[in-house]
């Protein structure tokens, strides 16, 4: 009676004792057939042994697992590896292909061979066998074999995912209903349609968060395998090679392939299409433009409207009254995934008290600051309104700019103005003057008074020398910060919003490459980004079509210098005598922030002297202030019989 084998030991046994057999030129015929009917019994019984699901999943050939329990046997077994060493012609470690061909081929054409151990045979490009010979021209009784590590794990019983993968995939059961989903119904048929199609590639794309994952993971009958394009590597040799494996890892473990950010693979999405069997399922943030050569279905996951980003908010927390979702979906409209990461980050930090609008804001700044790691920095704002001295006019073109962020939502979705606007729906300022006179500070406060974050851009990590990179780290800042309703501050922004220029070398090219993409993601942004500069006329003229607000600062007069030297010189401070600020304004015309640099100057020099800052000190920090900066100090004032030092 054939019995079915009961372990993988078993099963690795009897296949050793096969091979050992064929080496040693036994009858093979009884011996066969037994194996056989074993494994048959094996499969009937419904025992599940790892090497046979690689056999029927990747759809092997009777030939290539028997080169693959070869090559088994040879790592396994001594008796096996003595009797290779006796069979074979070259001095070598691990098995020849003429040793190969010989075994397990015999009088078989060599085209077989060559199309089951060839560089693109599945064998190979699967990951299942590996040249270890290491020389690519070498004559091909010289090529030498193993079995890969991914194949002795299955031997040993193991069907979990392949650990080379486990750092950028995953497999993930979708444990979300779609009645949980904020997705228009009409969305979610046209994506139930998609799935349905066997061979074909389905791509959501949406804001970050948006719920294009969770919307395809739920439409299908199986677990997915999930994989981030961005964790991919960028070495094209060892990114094919990941995507080999994960191609080979969905139909191993009967998982339908989930790609995250598939438009970050670049030409290597041809690889996806070449190597992925059966439906394959992506999500990107824009829509792919690319020439499909399989058929392709792109699905919009447009983002929330008011109503439904507060039942969100509603889900994420619950005790929240009606009035409170409705300013929580005003000014926190975030994505689905980071309104419930916000409130779960809030709950964290309440604990068992009451929750209170500091916690929402902290659950808010945890995602964000999750999102934008790496690309910007949070700014945290201490100032208040009463810090910045600015004219009547400027400060009328900040309040502008916050009604249009404050009350957006009423006119774009009540009154209708999307509809009419389409693109472009995002707010760009400019913020432009003398270094000091509080561009930066403004930008804070107008984000205080909205109450919602600002991440000054780090240049620095964004721009790369090379092609491309620039391009794609602005396209990651944009999206993670349009999914999380965060503010972006580009201070000094003419180095990225400089003006085009004439192509006269490769560099000027990719230069002008690099203005044009940030034109029309500015053009399609849906949030809120602050831009500042000190060269006005270095901006390209093609961004102020795009700016909803331009607020210029310019030098502060005599009486704002004076409530500047008022109000950075705190009551805290020990002072003596009169400090006459009107004088100190008078004679030295300098900005805002020069004029704090030199108050915190007098305060040290004070401190170092052990005294208390008078006049005379403050008049000693602005005049080095002032020749720090490349100007010559004015003379002292005489009125009377008093010298004003």
């Amino acid at each position: 009676m054939n019995a079915p084998f009961e372990s993988p030991e078993e099963l690795a046994a009897a296949h050793i004792a096969w091979v050992a057999a064929q080496l040693r030129d036994d009858p093979l015929a009884a011996i066969a057939r037994t194996l056989l009917a074993r494994v048959q019994a094996t499969r009937t019984a419904g025992v599940t042994l790892p090497i046979l699901v690689l056999e029927s999943r990747l759809a092997l050939s009777e030939t290539e697992m028997r080169v693959l329990w070869l090559l088994l046997a040879h790592d396994l077994d001594p008796t096996v590896r003595s009797a290779v060493r006796a069979i074979a012609t070259e001095q070598v470690a691990d098995v020849t292909l003429d040793v190969i061909r010989r075994v397990v081929y015999g009088s078989a054409s060599r085209a077989r061979v060559w199309h089951e151990l060839g560089p693109d045979a599945p064998l190979r490009t699967l990951g299942l066998i590996e040249r270890t010979d290491g020389i690519a021209p070498a004559p091909e009784y010289r090529q030498t074999f193993k079995v890969a590590p991914r194949v002795l794990a299955l031997v040993y019983g193991d069907l979990a995912l392949d650990p080379e993968l486990a750092a950028i995939a995953r497999i993930v059961s979708s444990d979300t209903p779609l009645a949980a989903l904020e997705i228009d119904p009409r969305v979610v048929e046209s994506a139930r349609r998609a799935v349905q199609q066997q061979d074909a590639i389905v791509v959501a794309h949406g804001r970050i968060g948006s719920g294009r994952r969770s919307l395809l993971a739920a439409l299908v009958e199986h677990p997915t395998l999930v994989v981030d394009a961005h964790a991919i590597s960028g070495e094209r040799e060892i990114g094919c090679t990941q995507l080999r494996a994960f191609a080979r890892e969905a139909r191993l473990l009967d998982a339908v392939p989930l790609i995250r950010g598939i438009d970050a693979l670049g030409d290597r999405i041809g690889l996806v299409e070449a190597e992925m069997h059966g439906l394959v399922l992506a999500t990107s943030t824009t829509r792919v433009a690319r020439r499909w050569t399989r058929p392709c279905v792109q699905i919009e996951l447009p983002r929330l409207d008011g109503n439904a980003c507060g039942r969100v908010w509603k889900r994420a927390i619950p005790q929240a009254a009606d009035s409170d979702v409705e300013y929580l979906a005003s000014m926190y409209p975030l994505s689905p995934a980071l309104i419930s990461a916000a409130g779960r980050a809030a709950k964290a930090q309440c604990g068992i008290s009451k929750l209170q609008p500091e916690h929402i804001e902290a659950g808010v700044r945890t995602v964000l600051d999750h999102a934008l790691a790496g690309l910007a920095t949070r700014v945290n704002v201490t100032q208040t309104w009463d810090d910045l001295v600015i004219p009547e006019d400027q400060f009328a073109s900040l309040i502008e700019l916050i009604a249009r962020i404050r009350d957006r939502r009423r006119v774009y979705e009540d009154w209708g103005y999307a509809d009419k606007i389409g693109r472009g729906l995002g707010v760009a300022a400019l913020f432009s003057g003398p270094p000091g006179t509080g561009k930066t500070m403004a930008a804070g406060l107008v984000a205080r008074e909205l109450r919602c974050e600002i991440y000054q851009v780090d240049v620095s990590k964004i721009t790369s020398k090379w092609i491309g990179e620039t391009e794609k780290n602005l396209a990651a800042l944009f999206d993670a910060a349009e999914a999380g309703h965060a503010i972006l501050l580009f201070d000094e922004a003419d180095t990225l919003f400089g003006k085009r220029t004439d192509v006269k070398s490769s560099n000027d090219r990719h230069a002008n490459q690099e203005v044009n993409f940030l034109l029309q993601r500015i053009e399609s942004y849906t949030g809120m980004c602050i831009l500042t500069t000190n060269h006005e006329s270095a901006m390209d003229e093609a961004f102020r079509r795009r700016l909803a607000v331009h607020v210029r600062f310019p030098m502060p007069e005599v009486e704002e210098r004076k409530h500047l030297w008022r109000t950075l010189v705190p009551a805290s401070a020990p002072t003596r005598g009169e400090l006459r600020f009107h004088e100190l304004a008078e004679r030295f015309v300098m900005s805002g922030g020069h004029i704090r640099n030199a108050a915190l100057r007098a305060a040290f020099l004070a401190a170092s002297e052990d005294a208390a800052i008078t006049h005379e000190t403050l008049a000693r920090a602005a005049r080095l202030e002032y020749e720090a900066i490349g100007k010559i100090a004015p003379a002292p004032v005489k009125t009377g019989s008093t010298l004003y030092a």
